[in-house]
């Protein structure tokens, strides 16, 4: 695997030869197609944006509106 991308001392992303993204944090490693790959990035950037939002007391929740 070559052509990695650190994004600090935790984190390396890997396009390996097999063509999955192996996402690696800590002792924790990934192996995602690309489309697989771009929906969990998605997926955390809603969640930091609730965790920011709770934290500011902003927070709006979908399941708290329904009742």
């Amino acid at each position: 695997m070559d052509g990695a991308m650190h994004g600090d001392t935790r984190s390396k992303l890997v396009l390996c030869e097999c063509g999955k993204f192996h996402f690696t944090y800590r002792s924790m490693t990934l192996h995602f197609e690309r489309e697989e790959f771009f929906a969990f990035v998605g997926s955390l950037v809603r969640l930091g944006r609730l965790v920011k939002d709770s934290a500011n007391g902003t927070a709006h929740h979908p399941a708290a509106a329904q009742n």
